[in-house]
């Protein structure tokens, strides 16, 4: 910058001119910064405090009771991202009783979708969901790892969250939301995160899984990879198949 000003024809008076725009244009972008940044933190705060307003604390056995239920009373559609991990013994009743309320709804035509983690572990899961009438995806943009929602008919929205942050942590608490202005916001996000690039349903992901399993092995039996992936040989085999039929068009 001092090579450019020492060869350019520029007087004393011209080049202090210069500098003073030049800080002018600064100091009107720094207030600018501080201006947009004072309207988010503001919008934040009135954001909290409407969640605040509208939610209720609930406890972690309250709160998979308030999902079973939130299934069980929908309309017309519900949507969630979950974190779709493999649940332990003594949560094998309330997933039981997730999936049941699952296939009730989808029975009466309620349009239900859930997005999982792009993880392997999680395709367990998704095939679950899948087979009790849900349209499963799983994506790379999605990170379970500070809350999980369910929104339900666009009115009533439960968010659950981990006492400690990460992909694995088990959901501890949770808020139940009945605001249409909330549910809007998390339905606005969960309709971001389905369309992001890079989706996959349960059977494209399938595919993909047990494509790289027969490439690094290529005598794995079909019960190995099931077994391995927590889904069913049947599926597994469809996959087999599909890829074969791929590789002979190509």
């Amino acid at each position: 910058m001092d090579g450019i000003l020492q060869a350019l024809p520029i007087d004393n008076g011209t080049l202090q001119v210069l500098l003073l725009v030049v800080e002018l244009v600064l100091l009107v972008a720094t207030l600018a910064l501080l201006v947009l940044n004072r309207r988010e933190t503001k919008s934040r705060e009135l954001l909290m405090r409407h969640f605040s307003s509208v939610a209720d604390v609930i406890t972690r056995q309250e709160y998979f009771v308030a999902v079973i239920d939130s299934i069980q009373r929908s309309q017309k559609t519900l949507v969630g991202i979950i974190t779709g991990s493999p649940p332990s013994n003594e949560e094998g009743e309330i997933i039981r009783q997730i999936l049941n309320s699952v296939a009730e709804a989808s029975k009466r035509k309620v349009e239900i979708r859930y997005l999982l983690p792009l993880a392997p572990d999680r395709l367990k899961m998704g095939r679950l969901y899948s087979k009790s009438g849900a349209r499963v995806e799983f994506s790379p943009s999605v990170l379970i790892s500070d809350a999980r929602y369910t929104c339900v008919d666009a009115k009533v929205v439960l968010v659950g969250i981990p006492e400690r942050s990460g992909k694995n942590e088990p959901t501890r608490k949770g808020y139940t939301m009945t605001s249409e202005s909330v549910a809007r916001l998390f339905t606005r996000d969960f309709e971001e995160q389905w369309a992001a690039p890079g989706a996959r349903t349960y059977h494209d992901y399938l595919r993909e899984l047990v494509g790289q399993a027969r490439a690094s092995n290529p005598s794995a039996s079909s019960e190995l990879m099931a077994g391995n992936l927590g889904v069913g040989n049947e599926d597994v085999e469809d996959a087999l198949r599909d890829l074969g039929q791929a590789a002979g068009t190509t």
